[in-house]
């Protein structure tokens, strides 16, 4: 179209006709040249170039999907006194001990789901065969399926991995040894080898600062507080037992904050009524 309408405008030149047609002729050829068929060529070099564009796109985003990318890589840093509960994307759960670090991918892809850790940590791990759960901290490697235990691995320590439950596979650079509950591995700098001991604790006091309540009912979350408060409690109506709650709680606020804590997320009432007994209302 452009084109044609360039030649109708060069026909329409008042003083065209006073050249022989022979040079016209010559004359339109060149214009041709270094007009409409150049921009043709242009276009057909962009349609080309757009369609590489959009080749290499789909292939990275074909090695995106297929692993060859690596994932975006989220961190969680605690300080003194500073003990969190994390959920992993896998749904793991990790207690994070102060004055320590993790690094997880914000979504797991390929084979293994891979963190790093420095510092000590107790994980929960989400049981899936074809995927194991692998923790990279310092000298040495915890490998899992399904299980609980806890890792300690400051820099200025012994690392120390303690198995609550399942098993756990644990690496140094010159040996390997598996673990069962009860057992734990401590690694020695100076050989870099892994000893295998049995261990009298399956779960660290500091882990129990912060209790994990997500999906459960109240009449579960006050059992789980009668382990280390005792108190009593009644209820105005039996159905208040069912109330499911989610997040967690910290210990730390003592027995009564707690239970506030708890008759805000509900919308609910919990008063004292002396000799620790509790009576829970709407």
């Amino acid at each position: 179209m452009k084109s044609r309408k360039l030649r109708e405008e060069w026909d329409a030149i008042p003083n065209r006709g006073i050249l022989p047609n022979e040079s016209t002729t010559r004359m339109w050829n060149t214009i041709r040249k270094t007009t409409v068929d150049k921009y043709r060529s242009f276009y057909n070099w962009t349609t080309a170039a757009s369609a590489v564009i959009i080749l290499s796109f789909s292939a990275y985003q074909a090695f995106n999907r297929s692993g060859f990318v690596k994932p975006e890589i989220t961190s969680t840093i605690t300080f003194s006194k500073d003990v969190r509960l994390l959920n992993l994307p896998d749904g793991t759960r990790v207690w994070l001990n102060e004055n320590s670090e993790i690094e997880y991918p914000k979504s797991f892809i390929g084979k293994e789901r891979t963190v790093t850790l420095k510092g000590e940590a107790f994980f929960e791990v989400k049981r899936d065969p074809s995927h194991p759960f692998v923790i990279s901290s310092g000298a040495i490697k915890t490998t899992v399926l399904g299980t609980s235990f806890n890792i300690k691995a400051y820099a200025d320590k012994q690392p120390e991995v303690n198995v609550r439950t399942g098993k756990v596979k644990v690496e140094s650079t010159q040996n390997t040894v598996l673990l069962q509950r009860g057992d734990k591995a401590i690694y020695e700098a100076e050989t870099s080898m892994l000893n295998k001991q049995k261990s009298l604790v399956l779960e660290p006091e500091w882990k129990k600062v912060l209790i994990y309540v997500d999906g459960l009912t109240l009449a579960q979350v006050l059992e789980k507080l009668k382990v280390n408060n005792h108190f009593s409690v009644m209820y105005l109506d039996e159905d208040l037992k069912n109330l499911k709650i989610q997040g967690t709680l910290d210990t730390r606020q003592g027995l009564y904050e707690m239970l506030q804590t708890i008759a805000f997320a509900l919308e609910i009432k919990i008063q004292t009524t002396g000799n620790s007994t509790f009576l829970i209302s709407r």
